[in-house]
């Protein structure tokens, strides 16, 4: 089974929070958005009992992996893997300039954010996706989606902390409404009778 998740709220949606940001573009969670991730953990550990391999990835922004944080400590996890296929929509229109080599995880993981969770590098070459249009996001979602259908067991979750539109992606490809997707929702995406994506089980929590 694949789960992915949205991360919980940022804290340049929150007065308070906003000022406390390092890096404008990669904002961390706000206390609100890390109870959001903790009751996504719960959530998922309900759903999971029976798979006997967990695999946490993470997108590389701050706001996902103190998400996945959260979600790995309810379902008693300690690895986050950081990947950027499931990274955040990288439009010119949002980033002037490739963000990714300025993350916060990537200048400095000494970081209490990073604390108490082990997290195992699994970038892309930082400029193998920036700049990117609707479509190159969508190609990058499905197309990872797929590559993991065809390998994963099937005692195996793999849990995808990531954006809004990669949620999005995957809601569109099944005919789904996407226009309440919010902090920390949860779908799912079983193998049906072959690994292709079209032939398996959506479920929205």
């Amino acid at each position: 089974m694949i789960v992915l998740v949205r991360h919980g709220e940022r804290a340049d949606h929150c007065e308070i929070e906003c000022q406390k940001i390092l890096n404008q573009h990669d904002p961390h969670l706000t206390p609100k958005g890390c109870e959001q991730a903790q009751q996504a953990g719960k959530l998922i550990l309900e759903e999971i009992e029976e798979y006997r391999l967990i695999n946490i990835q993470s997108s590389p922004f701050l706001r996902c992996i103190m998400t996945a944080k959260n979600i790995a400590h309810q379902i008693k996890q300690e690895e986050v893997s950081i990947n950027t296929e499931i990274c955040e929509t990288l439009y010119p229109y949002f980033f002037s300039s490739n963000p990714l080599p300025r993350l916060v995880v990537n200048k400095n993981r000494t970081l209490s954010y990073f604390s108490q969770i082990t997290l195992i590098d699994q970038q892309m070459k930082e400029d193998n996706i920036y700049p990117e249009e609707l479509e190159d996001v969508n190609n990058r979602i499905i197309s990872y989606v797929q590559k993991l259908l065809e390998k994963i067991e099937d005692d195996q979750c793999i849990i995808l902390v990531t954006h809004q539109r990669p949620l999005k992606s995957i809601l569109e490809y099944f005919n789904q409404q996407t226009n309440d997707v919010g902090y920390c929702q949860v779908i799912s995406i079983k193998k049906g009778e072959s690994t292709q994506l079209e032939e398996c089980k959506l479920t929205i929590y």
